[in-house]
């Protein structure tokens, strides 16, 4: 039996919380992670990331604006959360800034995990193609925010906005409303997460660790 990794991720300030609980391979990289992420809470992958833990330790993809930064696709999972309750910070998009907290909760083995399995099956199909998977999400809650709507603030406003369109009187209002289209932030499709998390495979330089 192999052991994975049960990180809790939420959007920090966003109440209800938006939440994601994950189980991953501990040989993914942080850089896999942060793919993780992107596809767990729906973001389009559109700006900057970083990752960065309390002690003031970076984790990106090093550039000439940044060479300080460690890289993300050095690093194990395993490595970094390597204790439980071991927190980190992931940050998406520096101009809206959405943070993001990553908390290791506990070890689990992949063939223990419970989670229902109804939500692997999309089309009388099963999203399970026998492989082991290296990358799942068991739970979670409400939509993640659409991309660039001003960061937590923004965010809220477009919630008040759904909650309530007939209010947009203004013009500014009205434009927001239609910008959002079919955006529900009651919406989370746990199926489709995790047809597009079994993308995710373990690295084979990583797996002969």
């Amino acid at each position: 039996m192999s052991e994975m990794l049960q990180l809790r991720a939420w959007l920090v300030d966003s109440g209800p919380e938006v939440y994601r609980t994950l189980v991953l391979d501990p040989r993914l990289t942080l850089n896999q992670l942060h793919t993780a992420l992107q596809i767990a809470f729906g973001w389009e992958n559109y700006h900057l990331h970083q990752f960065h833990d309390n002690g003031g330790t970076r984790y990106g993809v090093p550039h000439e604006s940044d060479p300080d930064v460690n890289d993300e696709r050095k690093f194990c999972l395993g490595e970094v959360f390597n204790r439980k309750q071991k927190r980190i910070v992931y940050e998406y998009d520096f101009g809206d800034s959405w943070i993001h907290a990553v908390e290791f909760e506990k070890t689990v083995l992949s063939e223990s995990i419970e989670y229902p399995f109804e939500t692997f099956i999309k089309e009388g199909k099963g999203l399970f193609s026998g492989k082991k998977r290296a990358a799942m999400c068991i739970n979670g809650a409400l939509a993640g925010p659409p991309e660039d709507c001003g960061g937590i603030h923004g965010y809220f406003n477009m919630l008040k906005l759904k909650k309530n369109p007939k209010a947009a009187k203004s013009r500014d209002a009205k434009e927001r409303l239609k910008w959002l289209g079919d955006w529900e932030p009651s919406r989370f499709d746990l199926s489709d997460v995790n047809q597009r998390l079994g993308r995710i495979r373990v690295k084979k330089a990583m797996a002969g660790k």
